[in-house]
């Protein structure tokens, strides 16, 4: 072993791939995305050290339980291939833990709070319009959740150890999740309007005058009153059920589908 050997970039575009391809092909319940890993560090060991015995130990070290977001583990994998490069053993696997937790916190934030709802919504629109770009753009989504693993990758090499104190200390992980949940919330928000503008009221009366009879849509009397007074209203009810009823998103949905099935029966919706 020598403390003066390097990986070249062939080495580490090799393992920033294996890593972003086979990170949770081997996940489970006891060590989760930990086999993943330590298989995507191989390429390292095999330069870092001479023996069998020294890379089959260094491989043991990482199967211990890991498990964050699979794209923000590029950033984590990363610092850790620097600091092995390093032979920091300690600090390599003190990394993993120290970061996969608030690494979650920020991909989950990310990805399934801000950015899959608001291309969700979109797509559905574009789909329900007949245009084929809605799945498309869902899968350009997601092809980008996969593509920007290597520059995380890259960006945890270079500043290794460093990364804690920048993410931990300068409150960078609370200030990202913060910032992507507000903006969630605002985007969605938005996009309720014109999602649920087709949800309608189809009851009328009849009103006589004096000239004979006129028909009154109750659609235009609630506009009248608030524009999209019924899509608030849903709105309102999935907010109460939530909150107040503790309702999980999946039995909110499953809520609304009555209402909804109900609505059309009787003839409200």
């Amino acid at each position: 072993m020598s403390n003066e050997r390097k990986l070249d970039q062939a080495t580490l575009r090799k393992m920033a791939l294996r890593h972003n391809i086979s990170l949770q092909w081997s996940w489970n319940y006891e060590r989760m995305q930990a086999l993943g890993f330590a298989y995507s560090l191989i390429p390292a060991f095999e330069k870092l050290y001479d023996t069998n015995e020294e890379r089959v130990a260094a491989v043991q070290r990482h199967m211990q339980f890991y498990n964050t977001h699979p794209s923000m583990s590029a950033i984590v994998f990363g610092a850790a291939t620097a600091l092995e490069e390093s032979y920091a053993t300690d600090a390599a696997e003190s990394i993993k833990i120290g970061l996969m937790g608030p690494l979650a916190g920020i991909g989950d934030t990310l990805q399934s709070v801000l950015m899959r709802p608001i291309i969700g919504v979109i797509a559905a629109g574009l789909a329900a319009e007949g245009s084929v770009f809605g799945p498309i753009l869902m899968f350009i989504a997601q092809f980008f959740w996969f593509a920007i693993r290597f520059p995380l990758f890259n960006w945890g090499y270079k500043k290794s150890i460093g990364l804690i104190g920048e993410m931990v200390g300068e409150g960078i992980i609370n200030k990202v999740t913060e910032i992507a949940t507000i903006l969630g919330l605002v985007v969605i928000g938005g996009f309720v309007p014109s999602i649920m503008a087709r949800v309608k009221t189809p009851l009328a009366y009849t009103k006589a005058f004096e000239g004979g009879e006129k028909v009154i849509a109750m659609q235009d009397v609630l506009d009248g009153i608030l524009p999209y007074m019924i899509p608030l209203l849903l709105v309102g009810f999935s907010y109460w059920l939530l909150t107040s009823k503790k309702f999980s998103p999946l039995k909110t949905l499953l809520a609304l589908i009555v209402v909804a099935f109900v609505g059309s029966i009787v003839g409200v919706l």
